[in-house]
C-alpha cells in the first residue's frame, strides 16, 4: 500500500493500516533510537511515545513525501526528552547490541560500541546519516542544525571511529577497520 493511502486509511480509523504502518516504520525507528539511547528498552519506549505522537498529529503532516524525516524529528525529540529526564542517572559501559551485532559468520562487530563512544551530537548524525539513509540535508533539518554542521559532525566522527576501530584492531579484539 503506498504511503498517502495508508495514511488516508489510518485518518479513517482501519486499525490494518495502523498495524501496516507501525510494521513499515518500527524497525527503522527502533534502531535509530537503540543508537541513540544504548537502551533496548527505553529505544523501545521512545519508539512507542513516537508512533504515539505521529498518529495523534498525523492530521498536521501535510506532505506525506516528508514522513520519514518528520517521524525522525519526532524520535530525535523524545530520544532529547529521555537525556533530559534522565540527566541524573549514571550511564554504564553496558551496551545492548545483540540486535545490531550478529554478522553472518557469527562474530560481534564492536562497530556499534565504538559508536556508543561518541559524543551524543555525533552519534546521533551517524545514527541518522548512516543507519536511516538520509541525506544531509533531511538530518539538519531533523536536528535544527546547518547543514555544514552536519557535515563536520560526519567528518569528526568517522576520524574518531577510524581511531576506535584501529585501536580495537591492534589490541586483539574483533574490531574492524572502517
Amino acid at each position: 500500500m503506498e504511503t498517502e493511502t495508508l495514511i488516508e486509511a489510518i485518518k479513517r480509523g482501519d486499525k490494518n493500516a495502523f498495524e501496516s504502518f507501525i510494521q513499515r516504520y518500527h524497525n527503522e525507528l527502533y534502531y535509530t533510537a537503540l543508537g541513540i539511547v544504548r537502551s533496548e528498552w527505553d529505544a523501545r519506549d521512545i519508539c512507542q511515545e513516537t508512533f504515539i505522537k505521529v498518529f495523534s498529529s498525523l492530521n498536521k503532516l501535510s506532505d506525506t513525501s516528508k514522513l520519514r524525516a518528520w517521524m525522525n524529528k519526532i524520535l530525535i525529540n523524545k530520544c532529547n526528552d529521555y537525556f533530559r529526564y534522565n540527566k541524573r542517572i549514571t550511564v554504564t559501559d553496558y551496551i545492548e547490541v545483540e540486535a545490531f551485532s550478529e554478522i553472518e559468520n557469527g562474530e560481534k562487530i564492536d562497530l556499534l560500541r565504538a559508536l556508543m563512544s561518541l559524543k551524543e551530537e555525533i552519534r546521533m548524525v551517524l545514527t541518522l546519516r548512516y543507519f536511516q539513509d538520509l541525506s544531509l540535508k533531511e538530518v539538519a533539518s531533523i536536528l535544527d542544525i546547518p547543514e555544514g554542521t552536519v557535515k563536520s559532525r560526519i567528518s569528526n566522527g568517522l576520524k574518531e571511529l577510524r581511531k576506535l576501530m584501529k585501536i580495537g584492531k591492534e589490541g586483539g579484539s574483533n574490531l574492524y577497520e572502517l
